[in-house]
């Protein structure tokens, strides 16, 4: 692991502390009490797969794993997010037919039609989010969007699987890139990792803030 993967670690573990905010708090969003278990899925996956780097084993299906599970949460959690209802059925139909992809391709031969499947992920996360900001500025009183959790989620998986999408689609064309650009874009992604897992922190410290703003004195 490099030093950057060990930094992007720690991050996703102040993440999995501060998700667990949630269980004190009163009656948050279901997507929002969902995001611990999530994380400890990411830990896992994040552990074991560096165990079996560590010892010159495989770990491709635990980082397709990883992805696709990722992909399927954020789906739920756009559905969740977003309010216009025609989006939130196309949400939901994606979020059934993804899966299914994903498994399909998962065990196919060749790594080409498994990231072309990620692919695919990145545009609908990207395009769902992007729908979610044009929701906000349709809005008719205003929002501190700062001090909303669904703000910050939003921003992180945008700029996560925007930056993430030209990555995969280098991989489809360059079959064998070399070990330099193997090497850049692994410090690229674990940087992106970092930004979104610290995005899903402010975005569960937020909500703490909002809940004693509005406490009576």
């Amino acid at each position: 692991m490099t030093t950057t993967t060990y930094l992007c670690f720690a991050i996703i573990l102040i993440a999995l502390v501060c998700s667990c905010t949630v269980f004190f708090q009163r009656n948050p969003e279901l997507y929002l009490r969902l995001f611990p278990y999530f994380m400890v899925f990411v830990i896992v996956n994040w552990s074991w797969g560096s165990y079996l780097a560590a010892h010159n084993k495989s770990n491709l299906i635990l980082f397709n794993l990883y992805i696709a599970v990722g992909v399927i949460f954020y789906l739920f959690v756009t559905s969740q997010i977003i309010r216009n209802r025609l989006v939130k059925k196309i949400i939901v139909f994606s979020f059934v037919i993804y899966p299914i992809i994903a498994c399909w391709n998962m065990f196919r031969p060749g790594p080409t039609i498994f990231i072309l499947t990620q692919c695919l992920g990145c545009l609908l996360i990207v395009a769902f989010c992007i729908y979610y900001f044009l929701e906000l500025f349709q809005l008719t009183k205003a929002v501190n969007l700062l001090a909303q959790p669904a703000f910050w989620i939003c921003s992180g998986l945008l700029f996560f699987y925007a930056c993430n999408f030209p990555d995969y689609a280098l991989l489809v064309l360059v079959k064998k890139p070399p070990q330099f650009i193997v090497q850049n874009m692994t410090i690229i992604s674990d940087f992106l990792d970092a930004l979104l897992y610290l995005s899903f922190t402010i975005a569960f410290l937020c909500r703490i803030k909002i809940n004693r703003s509005t406490q009576p004195s």
